[in-house]
């Protein structure tokens, strides 16, 4: 089977339409349209049913769309293995942050690889929740988790610990808050939970020994976005439930609130997920050595 043809075919349904692919690809809409046929005629099956306004895959099509894109990567990682020996890194790289760890700190550090690698290209996504790395066109997740997926290979990279926070206006004006149960007469922000209500999961050690509280309340915003949250805290608004790499990147000193208490029951480490791929591109195993080793140097004081 033409692999070439197969390249057409992977464009087409990721461009979902003929005419951008023929854009794309320097063609035009008949010749693509015509190496098609020649495809469908080589594997004996219809592949796309075309209408005026869509693109739908048949069966053989999806069979062939995943299995030829697996191809297609597995060729782009060993060209690009065998480019890499002695010269520069070079390739594609698809990467998933998320969104809080990725705009106070990865971020940063994916711009410094871009500047120190010129010839790897880079398409980043803020995502919290990536889990399936083919759905999403994910090559790197790097993902902040207790569970990491069953069908991805997961590296730690680090602890994330969790704790509440708030300004010292807000205690001023609010507090004080010494015991668990004080949480509920407050306004809380968080990461968004099952229904309107939260159930926070806290301990601490008396005498040698894990003493549980549990406290519900009715946070006042939810939000995916840790930047926001972390503004929200910082405008003295609420108590707010983050990670505590956000205290390094907040605005103004955050307090911890009970801080004799952990809080249990959300995302424990940070994980780099990749596909289970023992051909890892050259540009890929780079990106991966240079985010660990940047973190690395930040990971104690986000435990």
């Amino acid at each position: 089977m033409d692999l070439n043809l197969i390249h057409l075919f992977v464009e087409i349904v990721e461009a979902r339409s003929f005419t951008a692919a023929a854009q794309k690809l320097g063609m035009t809409r008949s010749n693509l349209s015509s190496r098609l046929k020649v495809l469908e005629r080589e594997t004996g099956a219809q592949l796309l049913r075309r209408s005026t306004r869509s693109l739908e895959l048949t069966q053989a099509g999806e069979t062939l769309f995943e299995h030829g894109r697996r191809m297609l990567q597995e060729v782009e990682t060993a060209r690009a293995s065998i480019d890499g020996l002695g010269q520069t890194v070079r390739g594609h790289v698809r990467v998933s942050v998320p969104t809080g760890l990725g705009r106070f700190f990865l971020g940063a550090m994916l711009l410094e690889f871009a500047r120190e690698h010129p010839s790897v290209t880079l398409r980043v996504t803020f995502n919290n929740r990536v889990n399936d790395l083919i759905a999403s066109e994910i090559d790197v997740a790097f993902k902040i988790t207790s569970a990491p997926p069953q069908d991805s290979i997961a590296r730690e990279v680090c602890p994330i610990g969790w704790s509440l926070f708030a300004t010292c206006d807000y205690l001023k004006a609010h507090g004080p808050v010494t015991e668990p149960e004080a949480l509920a007469a407050q306004s809380i922000v968080c990461p968004p939970m099952p229904g309107r209500r939260l159930t926070l999961a806290l301990s601490r050690t008396v005498r040698g020994k894990a003493v549980q509280h549990s406290v519900t309340v009715e946070p006042r915003m939810q939000s995916e976005d840790f930047p926001f949250l972390a503004d929200a805290v910082a405008r003295s608004m609420a108590i707010g439930l983050l990670p505590n790499y956000v205290t390094q990147a907040a605005a103004v000193p955050f307090e911890r609130v009970l801080p004799d208490y952990e809080v249990g029951g959300l995302g424990a480490h940070l994980y780099i997920l990749t596909l289970p791929n023992r051909y890892a591109s050259p540009a890929m195993r780079a990106l991966i050595d240079f985010v660990r080793a940047r973190v690395s140097v930040q990971a104690e004081d986000w435990r």
